[in-house]
């Protein structure tokens, strides 16, 4: 066990090195505190002065290779998008499988050269580029030549929610770029010298080759399910599919993961082991002078698991799998195959050391916990002095395999629950049932079945998959059965994410109910994670804060969504941002955020106007949320997203209530809601119109809002254009107001100075997307308010705003959602103070998840 510990210790002293930047003195300290536990456990006789001081060792070695790897990243000369909306031409090579939806392709390139304004220069750099409409195939190793307009990878920054951008930078993405239309990419395939190149390309080749045989073969959702599975395609899945696999603790089974390579690693090792077995005697005499049937099974296997990595686009997630199985079935060569948990942790160390900030990928968490459970479950079973019982198709050898898998699902599923919570907002308490079923199928059927096709259309040039209707009718039928499970009432179970001092807590008592000898402390540990379980199916967040009157405006990207958490408990969603093709806001950030706030139930929503960018995402929340009513300008559309939310509306049996001016939406206690917004006599006449409108005329009848709590007041103005706030200014309530929200994510068109002068709000919020097309907001608009003295706050620099007022006096606060990441410490402007600032940003992260 030597091994494991010292790979346990080179991953704290990453984790250490990880907040170096941003907690210097602090590290150091831990170090110096360490160095004292590690000596007293020395005089203690807990660890042999050997042992400790390589534990102590190797903690310094995790926190030396962060630190080194971190600043030798920095400064590379990397790739950054150019200031202003210039386009550039650059050169690279096409370094990872090319990634295939409907009507784009995504390629990842590695820039060699970036020409501007004539003049070409050396550059290194990964980018993330877009082809939209393309007219060519292009595949990895080829080298490109493209113009575009570069942008900084970017995403939406919400309270605990996911960042987008931040994880294209995680993964060595420095720039990302969008081309529509054919000849937009010059493409040229690698030399004859370029050998690796050529080899990829041809890799990547056959992976096409058997996907256009599953399109053109098979029919949704199999087609879909078939190309995640074993071509590694995720874009083609339909969105109730992978929801209803994300319900059954299934959603690990449609994309190529570490459990997939194991199955048909298990499948393929006693599959060839059992045949060998069965050979006549005189044939395994002669076989076992060179090989035992053990090291044949283990030797016929690692080709097969290459195989399946490189089809499947050799993603880094799946290569971490593959190292993970190779070691595992070297153990196994020379006999040592109960040394699971050695071989983890070389594989672990193995893919820190070429990626240190790998540690934060959830898919290596997911991975290496899951089979980390697994390996702990085999080691302690005892199997070995059952090999003879259940190596015979017997009752009890079966029982004795089904026994083992359910313990092996449950070991797994409690290993990974506080991660699925915290990253996906789920508890899929129906895991251990549907994965006892769908797991042996695809790993028994469905892959060798998928992969044995896949050979057979390269080995036989094929354009179609061979027997595809034995794989229609059993991806038919996997998909039928799991969306059969995710109706089951409570099946789709959401919750707030749990802090990271929780999901510390829930491992060390999971630790101590698997190893400890004391009983009491063991029923204690398992008394405190069904406690853990419990308080995470509740969620009961909110609850804490009902004497708080809570405004967030969401980031959400170019668009609208603000929530409104009255003090009496009533929760109101105005707008839910925009549904991009692969991009939902209202899945994306609306959803996650009233999950991680405990909310389940919405009092009211209010769908300003009909626009994409402000309802699009409300189709989503209305199918997953319970909603009491629904409101809206009245004015219908004669556009897909607005079909969509009318369905929506139709379908959960809701009524839809206008706001028109002067209606009240909500009253409780000290707080009001009322729309100011749009007249009734325009309103009956733009509802009553054969045209479709549009534009200004829209814009101008959205619905405006008037909030009160106390003496708290916003004012929210959707997309509100000159004539509507000539009409409004002068209002009472729009004078009174002491936060409004800038109409119209501060165009130009909005731009109304008479209406900006009457304000007597000291806050301004303005909601706009990042680098948007349209400019948003002006800086003309943004003057204007300064000018007026008003603080002003934006989404696409601040991220997320949240407003928290106490509604019995006039105290109020803003938080806004950068000030949550720590800020990194150079030497030169180094103080306490600001060590401190981070360290409790840190403290409202790990502990109150705030």
């Amino acid at each position: 066990m030597v091994f494991p510990v010292g790979i346990v210790a080179f991953l704290v002293g990453l984790l250490l090195g990880s907040y170096f930047a941003v907690l210097p003195l602090s590290v150091i300290v831990l170090l110096i505190m360490l160095a004292g536990a590690v000596s007293r456990c020395e005089h203690t006789s807990l660890l042999s002065r050997g042992r400790g001081l390589m534990v102590y060792v190797c903690v310094l070695l995790g926190v030396g290779y962060w630190v080194f790897d971190d600043r030798n990243h920095a400064s590379a000369d990397l790739l950054s998008p150019p200031i202003g909306q210039r386009e550039v031409t650059l050169s690279g090579v096409v370094m990872a499988p090319v990634a295939h939806s409907p009507g784009r392709v995504t390629l990842l390139v590695a820039v060699q050269s970036v020409e501007t304004n004539g003049t070409s220069r050396p550059v290194s750099g990964n980018l993330r580029l877009t082809w939209r409409e393309p007219d060519m195939e292009v595949f990895r190793g080829d080298t490109i030549t493209v113009r575009a307009k570069l942008r900084q990878p970017f995403g939406t920054r919400n309270p605990g929610g996911f960042d987008y951008g931040a994880y294209l930078k995680r993964r060595g993405i420095h720039a990302v770029a969008t081309v529509r239309g054919p000849n937009q990419i010059q493409v040229r395939p690698p030399g004859v010298r370029d050998v690796g190149a050529r080899i990829w390309r041809k890799i990547d080749q056959w992976r096409n080759q058997v996907r256009q045989a599953a399109i053109s073969t098979l029919e949704q959702p199999a087609r879909g399910v078939f190309l995640g599975m074993i071509v590694g395609e995720q874009s083609d899945i339909p969105v109730h599919v992978r929801d209803a696999f994300m319900a059954t603790g299934t959603v690990h089974i449609i994309s190529i993961s570490g459990s997939h390579l194991g199955l048909l690693a298990v499948f393929s090792f006693f599959v060839v082991r059992g045949i060998i077995r069965r050979l006549p005697t005189q044939w395994l005499e002669k076989l076992s002078c060179v090989l035992t049937a053990t090291q044949l099974a283990a030797l016929v296997t690692v080709p097969m698991v290459i195989f399946y990595t490189l089809i499947s686009g050799a993603h880094v997630a799946t290569v971490r799998s593959l190292i993970m199985i190779l070691l595992y079935l070297f153990a196994v060569w020379i006999g040592y195959e109960r040394h699971g948990v050695t071989a983890l942790s070389l594989a672990a160390f193995l893919t820190t050391l070429s990626d240190p900030k790998a540690i934060y990928d959830l898919s290596f968490q997911l991975s290496y916990v899951a089979v980390l459970a697994i390996a702990l479950v085999f080691r302690g079973s005892g199997q070995g002095d059952e090999e003879s019982a259940v190596s015979r198709f017997s009752l009890a050898g079966f029982r004795h395999w089904g026994n083992q898998y359910m313990v092996m699902t449950l070991a797994v599923t409690l290993s990974t629950v506080p991660l699925v919570a915290y990253y996906f907002n789920q508890v899929a308490w129906l895991g251990i049932l549907a994965n006892a079923i769908v797991v042996p199928l695809v790993g028994l059927v469905v892959v060798p079945l998928g992969l044995g096709a896949s050979i057979v259309v390269l080995l036989g040039g094929l354009d179609y998959l061979p027997l595809s209707w034995i794989q229609q009718d059993i991806m038919h039928g996997l998909t039928t059965f799991v969306g059969m499970v995710a109706t089951i009432p409570g099946a789709r179970w959401h919750v707030a994410s749990p802090s990271i001092l929780i999901i510390a807590g829930w491992y060390l008592c999971l630790l101590v109910v698997c190893f400890s000898l004391n009983t009491v402390l063991r029923w204690v540990s398992a008394g405190l994670l069904i406690l853990c379980l419990v308080w995470w199916m509740w969620s009961p967040r909110h609850v804490f804060e009902k004497d708080t009157f809570r405004v967030t405006f969401l980031d959400v990207g170019q668009g609208d969504a603000t929530v409104l958490e009255l003090p009496g408990g009533q929760t109101i969603l105005v707008d839910g941002g925009v549904a991009y093709e692969r991009w939902d806001m209202g899945r994306m950030v609306v959803g996650p955020y009233l999950w991680d706030r405990g909310i389940r139930r919405l009092d009211h929503v209010i769908a300003t106007h009909p626009q994409a960018d402000h309802v699009g995402g409300l189709p989503w929340i209305l199918n997953n949320f319970e909603i009491g009513q629904y409101w809206s300008n009245g004015i219908p559309r004669m556009k897909p997203f607005y079909h969509a939310l009318e369905t929506a509306v139709l379908r959960k049996g809701l009524v839809e209530h206008v706001a028109w001016e002067g209606r009240e939406i909500v009253s409780e206690g000290r707080c009001r809601i009322q729309s100011l917004n749009p007249p009734l006599a325009e309103r009956r006449g733009a509802g009553q119109s054969s045209t479709d409108p549009g534009g200004t005329a829209l814009n101008n009848l959205s619905v405006a809002l008037s909030i009160m709590c106390g003496p708290h007041s916003i004012l929210l103005t959707a997309d509100l254009e000159d004539d509507a706030l000539t009409r409004l200014t002068g209002h009472p309530l729009v004078q009174s107001a002491t936060v409004v929200k800038i109409p119209h994510h501060g165009a130009k068109s909005s731009l109304n100075q008479q209406w900006i002068d009457q304000l007597r709000a000291t806050i301004a919020v303005v909601s706009a997307g990042k680098g948007n097309y349209y400019g948003h907001p002006a800086q003309v608009v943004l003057r204007a308010y300064q000018r007026n003295h008003m603080n002003i706050y934006r989404t696409d620099s601040d991220g997320a705003i949240v407003l928290f007022a106490d509604p019995d006096s006039g105290e109020s606060r803003i938080q806004r959602a950068r000030d949550r990441k720590p800020v990194p410490l150079g030497w030169a402007d180094y103080s306490m103070e600001r060590e401190w600032e981070n360290v409790t940003r840190l403290w409202n992260i790990w502990v109150r998840n705030a």
